[in-house]
């Protein structure tokens, strides 16, 4: 293989070496010194991560400035009664004494709640990640509990599935 020449670096343009000529010579910028910080102002062990806590920060200091009590409250639909403060775990066999017209019921309340709670989520409104996870155990034992009386009922799986079409067809949450 023939050996190729070694490249020589390039000459810089015209345009180059005339704002090389007409730059003025580098200086060390002069030094000034850092300001104060205002008195207020302490210094945080870490900055705010997310955009919400900035605001949160900032919020604090206008009220601590102005020596007044921070009172929130909310306003429209937050401001109902919260449908998310007593929930808890829940078991198969509470709902083993229910009809199926009242187990409906609860699987249409839970899947609303579940809306709800994608909707919080998404809007970045203030959530407890729990709860997704309870209310689909909610759901999935209310299914069990229909299923097993369909099975004492000798439903095949086949009509089972038929029959829970035509329940949603009735009722788009189920």
């Amino acid at each position: 293989m023939p050996r190729r020449a070694a490249r020589l670096p390039r000459r810089p343009s015209f345009i180059t070496r005339a704002l090389i000529a007409s730059a003025a010579p580098l200086r060390a910028p002069a030094r000034v010194p850092p300001a104060a910080p205002p008195a207020d102002l302490r210094p945080r062990p870490h900055p705010p991560r997310f955009f919400h806590q900035a605001r949160a920060v900032v919020a604090r200091k206008a009220v601590q400035q102005r020596g007044a009590r921070l009172i929130v409250r909310a306003e429209g639909e937050e401001a109902k009664a919260d449908s998310f403060a007593g929930l808890k775990p829940t078991k198969a066999a509470d709902f083993k004494s229910m009809s199926n017209d009242e187990l409906n019921a609860q699987i249409v309340e839970a899947k609303k709640m579940l809306f709800e709670l994608r909707m919080k989520q998404s809007t970045r409104k203030e959530y407890k990640g729990h709860h997704f996870g309870i209310l689909k155990t909610k759901i999935a034992q209310i299914r069990t509990v229909k299923r097993e009386r369909e099975v004492t009922e000798g439903v095949n799986k086949r009509d089972s599935r038929k029959i829970k079409r035509e329940e949603r067809a009735a009722n788009i949450y189920l």
